[in-house]
């Protein structure tokens, strides 16, 4: 561990025991309670750590066994406030709206850096691991589509940010309005990728794709509550349980998406689970049905449309992504440059 993580450790142990409420603990823990605080990791966003005070036992000189506290994780975040894609405030606006049970429950945002030294929020930690694309089995994959048809059974009339304000929002999603405001940022951010012989080829046939799925959007009347990025690296599954984490795209908009982004026929593991397209559509019927049982029937065939060209548009703009990335640290292992070949791929044969 680096000494600046070893610091920002440190500070949440200090903290924990010193002003509790600051990292998300009801009170602080007993002079003889251990305070744990671990790394889960970083991504491009923020920092994790789990903070857990164990039950004090016989052996801890506390006469017994206590309760402890709910373990929690602080996310500090990595990058300037202004780089994120959405603000923090969204992200915790969109835990406390989901439905409980899906993901963990927001406990504290600190948006200034004075108490470590950058804006961090906190919240309970969501138990279960990632599974290797080989785990997702039927089972499992119905009981993701049972979980998405809870996180989406609100209905909103208009999609857009979960704070803005109600100007701020439309009664319209154009996924091709989304794709072209994409290519922009990615020819103003990072140019370079579209010199790329295969975005050249595959450029034209995504934007058609897309375009030809138009009448479907224009159809969309209904919006939820979406996660935004549930590839299969933001699902934790416990006990054949998926609960869902990193909301940090979330806002009201199609649930389609949120269908698309676990994996299909363009795939690339472990960015996604390959799926055919016969696995595709019993995780669509089971979304269908759980809808259906909750009383919001769907319109399966626009709602198989949407999510098929949900589909292409992530994964060619994420396949930018993996090559704006190649021969950097992020590379090292090659991995980011297969991706990107193997999403080219499966895009290929998709839009024959």
């Amino acid at each position: 561990m680096d000494s600046a993580l070893a610091r920002q450790g440190r500070r949440i142990a200090y903290l924990a025991r010193t002003a509790p409420t600051l990292v998300g603990l009801p009170a602080a823990p007993p002079a003889s309670a251990r305070v744990e605080v671990a790394p889960l990791g970083s991504g491009e966003s923020y920092t994790a750590w789990r903070v857990a005070v164990p039950p004090l036992g016989d052996g801890d000189g506390g006469g017994g066994a206590a309760a402890a506290p709910e373990p929690v994780v602080v996310r500090i975040l990595r990058r300037p406030l202004t780089e994120l894609p959405r603000a923090m405030g969204e992200e915790f606006a969109a835990l406390k709206a989901a439905p409980p049970g899906l993901g963990p429950r927001p406990l504290r945002l600190q948006l200034d850096a004075d108490v470590l030294g950058a804006p961090y929020m906190v919240t309970t930690l969501v138990p279960g691991r990632v599974l290797d694309h080989r785990e997702w089995d039927t089972a499992l994959l119905t009981a993701h589509a049972r979980r998405l048809a809870a996180l989406h059974a609100r209905s909103y009339d208009a999609c857009g940010g979960i704070v803005a304000a109600e100007g701020d929002r439309s009664d319209r999603l154009r996924l091709t309005d989304r794709l072209q405001g994409s290519l922009r940022w990615w020819r103003g951010t990072c140019p370079e990728v579209f010199a790329d012989p295969d975005v050249a080829r595959l450029l034209p046939r995504v934007v058609a794709h897309v375009e030809r799925a138009a009448p479907a959007f224009d159809r969309l009347r209904r919006f939820a509550l979406v996660h935004g990025d549930l590839v299969p690296g933001n699902i934790l599954v416990e006990g054949g349980t998926p609960r869902y984490v990193d909301w940090e795209w979330a806002e009201f908009g199609d649930p389609a998406q949120d269908l698309a982004y676990l994996g299909g026929p363009v795939a690339a593991p472990p960015w996604y689970v390959p799926l055919g397209q016969d696995r595709v559509e019993a995780l669509l019927r089971a979304y269908a049905e759980a809808a259906e049982a909750a009383g919001r029937p769907l319109d399966l065939p626009d709602l198989r449309v949407r999510r098929d060209a949900w589909e292409v548009f992530e994964r060619f703009t994420t396949s930018l992504y993996h090559r704006s990335l190649r021969g950097t640290p992020a590379d090292a292992d090659g991995r980011r440059t297969r991706a990107a070949h193997e999403i080219t791929a499966a895009l290929d044969a998709r839009l024959r």
